[in-house]
C-alpha cells in the first residue's frame, strides 16, 4: 500500500530533465516537439516553485490521513489556507519585488527566470545530438538551458555543458537572492513586534546593531546578484561562441 502511495506521489510532478527560462510556452514547446520528438505530456510550463508546492500537497495529503474527527479536519484545513495564504503573499512581496530588482541589476535577464518551461522526457530516451541542437537554437534566441543532473550534460557538446553551467550558476544567484530576502522579511517581521518598529537603521537606541544586521544582508544579497551575473556572462560567452 505504501509503495503505491508513493509511486503516486512521484507521478503528480515528473522528474525535469530539461529547465528553459525565458521563453514562451508555445514557442518552446514546438521548438521541443520538433527537435527532440516529445509529446504533449512530457513538458509543461509554471511561474510557481513545484518544489514547495509539493511539499505543500504532500502536508495536506498527510494531513487528511491522520486527521481522526471532523474537528481536526476542520484545523488542518484552518492550518492549509493559512499556508497558502502565506505562500501567496511570499510569491507577492518577496518574489517579484525581489526578481524586478534582479531584473534592473542583471540588464533584464532575471525576468526570464519566472517564464520557465519543463521537459520532463527522461534524458535516456533523448538523442544527444538532438539535445544539443535544441540547445543551441534556444541559446541563440537569448534563453538559459539547464540540463539537470550533477553529470546530465558530459556527453553533450561544448555549448550544451557551458550553456547548462550558466543557467545553474544564474538560477542558483537568483534563488539565493530571494532566500537572502525571505529570511529578512521574517526577521523584519519578528523584529517590529519585539522592537515596535521596523529594522531600518534609523533608530538611535539600536542603530549600532541594525547597521551590522542591514550590512550583513546587504552583502548576502549582493553575493546572489553576483552570482547571478556571472551566471548572465557565461549564456552570453556561450552564444556569442555560435557566432564565431
Amino acid at each position: 500500500m505504501s509503495t503505491q502511495n508513493e509511486s503516486s506521489k512521484k507521478s503528480v510532478i515528473p522528474r525535469t530533465s530539461i529547465t528553459i527560462y525565458g521563453g514562451r510556452r508555445d514557442e518552446v514547446s514546438a521548438s521541443a516537439k520538433r527537435l527532440l520528438d516529445i509529446s504533449d505530456d512530457e513538458y509543461y510550463s509554471t511561474w510557481i516553485n513545484l518544489g514547495i508546492m509539493k511539499r505543500l500537497g504532500f502536508l495536506f495529503e498527510g494531513g487528511v490521513e491522520s486527521a481522526g474527527g471532523l474537528g481536526e479536519i476542520v484545523c488542518m484545513f484552518a492550518v492549509v489556507i493559512i499556508i497558502l495564504a502565506m505562500f501567496t503573499l511570499w510569491n507577492v512581496a518577496v518574489v517579484f519585488l525581489v526578481v524586478a530588482v534582479l531584473t534592473i541589476l542583471s540588464g533584464g535577464a532575471a525576468i526570464k527566470f519566472l517564464r520557465a518551461v519543463y521537459v520532463t522526457a527522461p534524458l535516456s530516451v533523448l538523442d544527444t545530438n538532438q539535445v544539443d541542437e535544441f540547445v543551441q537554437e534556444q541559446v541563440s534566441l537569448g534563453r538559459f538551458v539547464r540540463i539537470e543532473g550533477t553529470h546530465a550534460s558530459k556527453n553533450m557538446s561544448k555549448l550544451t555543458q557551458r550553456t547548462s553551467a550558466a543557467t545553474l550558476t544564474f538560477r542558483t544567484g537568483i534563488q539565493f537572492a530571494l532566500l537572502v530576502a525571505s529570511v529578512f522579511l521574517i526577521i523584519q517581521v519578528i523584529y517590529y513586534f519585539m522592537m515596535n518598529h521596523w529594522l531600518s537603521g534609523l533608530n538611535e537606541a539600536t542603530r549600532v546593531l541594525e547597521i551590522q544586521i542591514l550590512t550583513y544582508f546587504g552583502l548576502l544579497f549582493l553575493f546572489g546578484v553576483i552570482l547571478m551575473d556571472v551566471g548572465v556572462l557565461m549564456r552570453s560567452r556561450a552564444a556569442k561562441s555560435l557566432k564565431a
